[in-house]
């Protein structure tokens, strides 16, 4: 039957098991919704930079229909000057040719300007739309996978945990209680093995009385530098702490 020490070192062994899975999991988790933030907030940006191009060239064809407008206006404007003989309205039309040409000139300058904005979003659009296809690819992939691994955890802490339940009620109620207080104060490490007279918590020797004391493992005795319980298994066999 095994001892009390026995019990603690194997309860130490699935809670140390427990942390890691959960560790695991939570750092999986917080990858997935990085992934997934990622994607809205690139998604966020597309829509952004769709919308700035989709303006970009409304403005862009609107100048255009106002240029083709104003030169079929200076088209006709000219076709009436050869007609005008009053020099009143020959100065009225001609006035109004000018003002065409210049009107023509603004909206070109404008085109042009609003024509490089249009290759720039349309280039930023292009742009995020790559990094959103990419980071779609790594949900289907990678999220996929840490879904997958965060499952088959949830299943061994799920029967871990009731191997835990087991073993704690088997750890008589004072060594338990010791057992969670160590553990809360030495960062969830309460059972060490002993080697060659030292402890592997805080690695001072133990002396050696106590250490011939702890081989037995009839007992539990703590280790007078750091106050874990120590665990003594035969040399070569497998460390039932770590």
């Amino acid at each position: 039957m095994a001892t009390q020490i026995e019990l603690l070192a194997s309860l130490q062994l699935v809670d140390r098991s427990l942390r890691d899975k959960e560790r695991v999991i939570e750092e999986s988790q917080a990858r997935v919704a990085e992934l997934e933030e990622n994607g809205r907030q690139r998604g966020a940006e597309l829509t952004g930079a769709r919308d700035a191009l989709s303006a970009l060239l409304a403005r862009q064809t609107e100048l255009e229909s106002r240029l083709t407008a104003n030169e079929a206006k200076l088209k006709d404007r000219r076709m009436r000057i050869t007609r005008i003989r009053n020099e009143k309205e020959l100065g009225l039309a001609k006035r109004e040719v000018d003002l065409l040409r210049e009107e023509n000139t603004t909206i070109e300058a404008e085109l042009v300007g609003v024509m490089d904005e249009s290759e720039r979003a349309s280039t930023r659009a292009a742009e995020l739309e790559t990094a959103v296809a990419e980071i779609a690819g790594a949900l289907e992939t990678e999220a996929a996978e840490l879904r997958s691994r965060i499952a088959a955890l949830g299943g061994d802490i799920t029967a871990e945990r009731e191997r835990r339940a087991t073993l704690v009620h088997t750890v008589e109620d004072d060594l338990r209680r010791r057992y969670e207080m160590i553990c809360a104060r030495r960062g969830g490490i309460a059972v060490v093995e002993i080697r060659s007279g030292i402890c592997q918590g805080c690695h001072m020797n133990i002396p050696p009385q106590l250490f011939n004391q702890i081989q037995r493992n009839e007992q539990v005795f703590l280790c007078p530098n750091c106050q874990r319980m120590l665990y003594w298994r035969p040399e070569g066999q497998e460390n039932a702490t770590e």
